[in-house]
């Protein structure tokens, strides 16, 4: 029995390899574009300066920073690899671009410490589904690693916002997100659909936009055991299966932009997919943005003015072509079961 166990393990890293590979093959860089356009436009809302340093991690990190050069130096080519590494200066106003200050590839140089405004967390196989037990304990281990380090090197109120395995914060480790919660807060996350990134169908899993903010100057200090347990809510069954869910979108439904199903795939394991085939993420991620944005943006003051950003009318819907040839989950069993909510 243990020996047909290693077997269908090693099928299934092998499974994991080849998605990974189609993963880091494909190009998701008109997808980051529109992505880091939200970002930008709520790290703004939520006070960050203009001229303050930003560090992207990830692939098409360059892309996230709001610059358009080449990034063939650096990148990732695998699940383990680190890839390109760029700091910046945040644009004053989208769709300017940013000015690159070391697009090195330095993830461990000196040049690449430092307090950052604005951290973006790009997770390499954020849209695979890691079916064997290695993949999967590596792609929670090494982003639980980029979000430590992320969240040590933010500046006081900085933000960090990851891109990230919707696996996260379906299983979230209690060890890891108390860390996390000591020095920052969970502000919010959306759910994005299966292939809004790629349209390979290896790539077909969900992904979660992470914000995170360090805690500043003046954040109150808790006693050993008093602080806040996580920083992330817990987890839900869903109604159809056994498949845990993160309990956050139980009160943000509005944030899961699609509909979630349970699928089974050819190995007979049950899995996530958010159907979204007319692409109303590309207009709905906004709105979510602006809304985590306003509950966490104190009122001005009397006879004081709010800055222009947080005035600014909510930003205009996406100009994305809708992507073709995204092909529909042909599962032989599927469960319309949307967390109950």
């Amino acid at each position: 029995m243990n020996r047909w166990v290693e077997r269908q393990e090693e099928q299934l890293v092998m499974d994991d390899q080849r998605a990974i590979t189609a993963h880091l093959k494909a190009d998701a860089s008109s997808g980051h574009r529109f992505l880091a356009q939200q970002i930008w436009h709520t790290a703004q809302a939520l006070g960050v300066p203009t001229s303050s340093h930003v560090l992207a991690t990830g692939l098409d990190a360059a892309v996230l920073v709001g610059t358009t050069a080449p990034e063939e130096h650096g990148r990732a080519t695998s699940l383990w690899d680190a890839a390109a590494t760029w700091r910046a200066m945040t644009p004053p106003r989208w769709p300017y671009p940013a000015f690159t200050v070391d697009p090195a590839p330095e993830p461990a140089g000196a040049r690449a410490r430092g307090l950052f405004a604005v951290q973006i967390v790009s997770q390499v196989g954020l849209d695979v589904r890691a079916r064997s037990m290695t993949a999967w304990s590596n792609q929670q281990r090494l982003f639980h690693e980029d979000l430590a380090g992320a969240l040590t090197s933010a500046a006081p109120d900085g933000l960090v916002v990851a891109l990230a395995s919707h696996t996260i914060l379906d299983t979230p480790r209690r060890d890891r997100w108390e860390e996390a919660g000591e020095v920052a807060d969970f502000l919010g996350a959306a759910r994005l659909p299966s292939h809004a990134l790629r349209t390979d169908a290896r790539c077909d899993a969900p992904f979660d936009l992470l914000i995170f903010r360090r805690h500043g100057h003046h954040a109150v200090v808790h006693a050993p055991g008093q602080g806040p347990e996580l920083v992330v809510p817990g987890t839900v069954l869903m109604q159809s299966g056994e498949i845990p869910v993160s309990e956050y979108y139980r009160s943000h439904r509005g944030h899961v932009l699609g509909l979630p199903m349970v699928r089974t795939d050819r190995w007979d394991m049950d899995h996530l997919t958010v159907l979204d085939t007319e692409q109303t993420w590309l207009t709905r991620l906004p709105q979510v943005l602006d809304q985590i944005t306003r509950a966490h943006t104190p009122p001005a003051l009397p006879g004081t003015t709010a800055s222009v950003d947080a005035q600014r009318a909510p930003r205009a819907a996406s100009r994305v072509i809708p992507r073709t040839g995204v092909e529909a989950d042909r599962s032989s069993r599927a469960a319309d079961s949307v967390p109950p909510l």
